[in-house]
């Protein structure tokens, strides 16, 4: 079977599954962060250029806006094969090698390093929930739950990655 076959079939079976519902509502809720963040730097810069003020929270809470919008759109980015390849260094190989490749050996690598990438993010989380951080704005914003996005966000492309290779290996079977 080759790479294209198997990725058509873990598209059709797409959207029965919890873990790729979750993940297709967590992009629907990075998109509502990432409009309601454009809004505010619009409204903070009008007020800053008209007023000659501006809101610290506004300019504080972008910020993060961005980190939860990239890591709550990761599974489903995914899912949607939305992600990032190098198509013309895939092309170059053979096609049983590339399907390995992008059916296997890919996903088997991105899973050990979304666990290192869990794990650290999972440790800062769980320090900055135990030191109470917050940012030094008023008022003062929280940092362990924009920090736990991260290590959920991996966890949930994990558990994708995961069912997906399932997937591949039984229809190999």
């Amino acid at each position: 079977m080759s790479g294209d076959h198997i990725h058509e079939a873990d598209r059709e079976a797409s959207g029965r599954n919890p873990i790729e519902r979750i993940a297709k509502a967590a992009v629907h809720v990075a998109a509502i962060l990432l409009q309601l963040a454009a809004v505010a730097l619009v409204v903070n810069a009008v007020y800053r250029y008209t007023l000659g003020g501006g809101f610290l929270i506004i300019a504080e809470g972008t910020r993060f806006a961005l980190l939860l919008v990239v890591f709550l759109g990761l599974a489903g980015t995914h899912a949607v094969d939305g992600h990032v390849r190098v198509e013309l260094l895939l092309q170059a190989l053979p096609a049983r090698l590339r399907g390995f490749l992008l059916d296997f050996l890919i996903p088997l690598a991105s899973i050990f390093f979304l666990v290192l990438l869990a794990w650290s993010g999972w440790v800062a989380t769980e320090q900055m929930f135990a030191q109470g951080t917050t940012t030094p704005t008023r008022p003062a914003i929280l940092l362990w739950p924009i920090a736990a996005v991260v290590p959920a966000g991996c966890a949930l492309l994990i558990l994708l990655l995961l069912l997906n290779l399932f997937r591949r290996i039984r229809q190999r079977a």
